[in-house]
């Protein structure tokens, strides 16, 4: 391998870096505020959902800020063609020592390895690195959470930050679009433009660079590329899966069925009346693959009367409505989007979320435990009236015998905000599009 030739490319995309713009995500505040410690910092994340983009930034802000000469940085994405002779350490690690020791300069050095995974035992180079470089600071990016996870358990326990970060949120989305949105004042000022916006994310979803297409039809043939990819990159290559066509139909059942309760059973029977006869165990290895390339959530049960955890029939959710869209139309499976929306933003902010249920038809869509015997609790619905009042209000009186009568909220398409009393039980009724931009 000539590394010499790799020269130009480290140069070209220290300059690149250089003219990095864009909107700061709040993801950027958090990586920015670990810069300067020791551990290694990982984002993991969905393909294309904005890591590249967001190491990128932050190098360039290492930049202005003066914190990293702008030669003392080393950005490596592992995607570009042009590394492809670069699939082993030992190769990788001749173009490092060549940076380290011939390129860069006297003072610190940042490396950033863009999806790592693509790197065979990466692991073990990024830890002698880690180790023997004292100058060093080392950001990774990563697709697939099962080659973080088992090569992270091995090597680098203790030595890393992780960092994980989803599509753009709506009020990123709104940022993007030129609306900044602080206050209530700037929420009703912006009204007529807001609720268009919230119609065209809930349609095509967060990830960044379906923004800038125009054409409906370009735009999901763009996220079905992702899509493709994820099934044949990070699912079918990575874990040797043969039967790609069932894998295809377990992501169109969980992607179509976001927030309902599911079972491994019903998902076999659904792929089994598609004329594919399956096992269930084998059901349960495939949307444990899926959800390894972070493109579904699981969430589990909480039964409040007993205070615990099930990990029995679950609910699931889609990283990005626009990847729901691909299988359902939007007006077919509105509240449910709504519901997925919910859940991502509680998802950037919370970590240990369920869904709530005692009994059938006694369901909360989340309950959140912050700890120390502190719960939220949250409904989602289109809309709050007479035919859906009892169902949508019932549970937060069952369950306020058991995990308290406060933080009951009910997120609707509704302009009114009120606290609702129902059967001794206060629930304050939110505008949902509030809720999502914190006004």
């Amino acid at each position: 391998m000539d590394r010499m030739k790799f020269v130009p490319l480290i140069s070209d995309w220290q300059n690149i870096i250089l003219s990095v713009r864009g909107i700061e995500r709040d993801y950027e505040v958090e990586l920015l505020g670990a810069v300067g410690s020791k551990p290694i910092k990982i984002i993991t994340g969905f393909r294309r959902s904005g890591k590249s983009f967001l190491v990128q930034r932050v190098a360039r802000k290492l930049i202005d800020s003066g914190k990293y000469r702008k030669n003392n940085i080393l950005y490596l994405n592992f995607e570009d063609f042009q590394l492809s002779e670069i699939r082993t350490i030992e190769n990788l690690n001749v173009i490092v020592q060549m940076f380290l020791r011939e390129m860069s300069e006297a003072d610190k050095k940042l490396l950033i390895f863009d999806e790592i995974q693509k790197i065979k035992e990466w692991d073990r180079l990024i830890r002698t690195l880690y180790e023997k470089e004292r100058e060093v600071e080392i950001i990774l990016t990563g697709s697939n959470s099962e080659l973080l996870s088992s090569e992270i358990g091995s090597n680098l326990a203790g030595r890393f930050i992780e960092l994980p970060i989803l599509p753009f949120s709506f009020k990123e989305f709104l940022q993007y679009r030129g609306v900044s949105i602080k206050t209530e004042t700037d929420f009703y000022r912006n009204h007529s433009i807001i609720l268009p916006y919230f119609t065209e994310y809930l349609k095509y979803g967060g990830l960044p660079e379906v923004f800038s297409i125009e054409n409906e039809r370009a735009k999901y043939s763009y996220i079905e590329g992702i899509l493709s990819k994820v099934i044949l990159d990070d699912i079918i290559e990575r874990f040797s899966v043969r039967r790609v066509a069932i894998i295809e139909q377990i992501l169109h059942y969980l992607q179509s069925g976001i927030g309902n309760i599911v079972s491994y059973s019903r998902v076999a029977n659904f792929i089994k009346n598609a004329g594919i006869n399956i096992k269930k165990d084998t059901v349960t290895a495939y949307i444990d693959y899926i959800m390894k390339t972070f493109a579904i959530f699981s969430l589990d049960k909480f039964d409040w009367k007993l205070r615990r955890v099930f990990s029995g029939n679950k609910k699931y959710y889609s990283v990005d409505t626009g990847l729901v869209n691909l299988y359902r139309d939007i007006v077919g499976n509105y509240a449910n989007q709504l519901e997925n929306i919910v859940y991502l933003k509680l998802k950037r902010e919370y970590r240990d979320i369920y869904y709530g249920a005692l009994q059938i038809g006694k369901e909360i869509d989340f309950i959140v435990n912050k700890g120390n015997d502190k719960y939220l609790k949250y409904q989602v619905a289109k809309t709050l009236n007479l035919e859906n009042r009892k169902r949508e209000l019932s549970s937060f009186v069952q369950s306020d015998e058991y995990i308290g009568k406060e933080n009951n909220f009910l997120l609707t398409m509704d302009e009114n905000e009120e606290k609702v009393m129902y059967e001794g039980s206060f629930i304050l009724q939110k505008n949902l599009i509030k809720w999502l931009l914190d006004v």
